[in-house]
């Protein structure tokens, strides 16, 4: 007689708990293929949901300015106006709403290199206070006419910064156009330069419905929009702030935004001042 135990039992009691932990280890793969497909499958219909909506959005966008402009052309081509103040009244609309239909367009050929990362970038030694400047010219006439208090403060021979005229205007024009996006009829909006810690602080400040900090952490998510019911009735897609973020990032800047509820915005865009200048 054998001493110990039976070698066949245990034989078969090894086989068995190794088919068990198999069929454990098959299971749990099994359940963690069904988590990652069933994640990958949210994230494909969230993808496929965004670009329906942005696919209806840019049209949407794009017809209020076109049907506009139409409407002002065809008005003025058919003298139906009562004296020169109104055709030129009909004149101003018909430039800002090609201006809006510009800007519109302009984010949308942004947002779709970005999507292809092919954005470039004309780098080059500027003066912070020409794009402040420019971007303030831009708007200014528009802002005037829906009563709004801008106010510009640069002060003079601020550093270079080295970046994309262009595409810093872009930044400006995004911010101010956000802002008087999201503030009632008292608009009050600022925009300022300044130094600090080796970089050109750029700011654009509002008083408008601001946002919570759930809010302000997805302010720069794309097609994000903080309040959607006054999103629906003013023009925009979200996906001015996701551009804002992309440009300066690629500046090798930062932005941040301080806002509270019911008081207003600050963006701060941060861009490195330039090292000859630095020097």
């Amino acid at each position: 007689m054998l001493e110990g135990g039976d070698p066949f039992s245990e034989a078969a009691g090894r086989e068995t708990a190794g088919y068990l932990w198999a069929g454990l280890l098959s299971i749990g793969a099994v359940v963690l293929l069904a988590l990652v497909g069933g994640r990958s499958l949210l994230r494909q219909a969230k993808l496929t949901r965004l670009k329906n909506d942005f696919v209806a959005t840019v049209t949407h966008e794009l017809k209020t300015p076109l049907a506009c402009i139409r409407m002002f052309a065809e008005t003025l081509r058919e003298g139906r106006f009562e004296n020169e103040a109104q055709a030129r009244r009909y004149l101003d609309l018909l430039v800002s709403e090609n201006e809006r239909l510009a800007r519109l367009i302009d984010n949308f050929l942004t947002f779709s290199r970005m999507e292809r990362n092919k954005r470039a970038f004309e780098m080059a030694e500027l003066h912070p206070e020409e794009v402040v400047h420019e971007a303030a010219n831009v708007v200014a006439e528009r802002f005037s006419a829906s009563g709004c208090r801008f106010d510009v403060n640069v002060p003079p021979a601020l550093p270079a910064v080295s970046g994309d005229h262009d595409a810093l205007v872009t930044v400006l024009l995004n911010l101010l156009d956000n802002a008087c996006k999201y503030t009632g009829r008292d608009k009050r909006i600022a925009l300022s330069a300044e130094t600090a810690d080796g970089a050109v602080c750029f700011r654009v400040s509002d008083n408008g419905i601001g946002m919570s900090r759930r809010e302000a952490r997805r302010a720069f998510e794309r097609f994000f929009q903080a309040d959607s019911h006054l999103a629906r009735r003013a023009e925009g897609c979200g996906l001015g702030l996701s551009i804002v973020k992309f440009i300066v990032d690629a500046h090798g800047g930062t932005i941040d935004v301080e806002s509270t509820p019911g008081e207003g915005s600050t963006f701060t865009v941060r861009v490195p001042i330039a090292r000859e200048t630095e020097a």
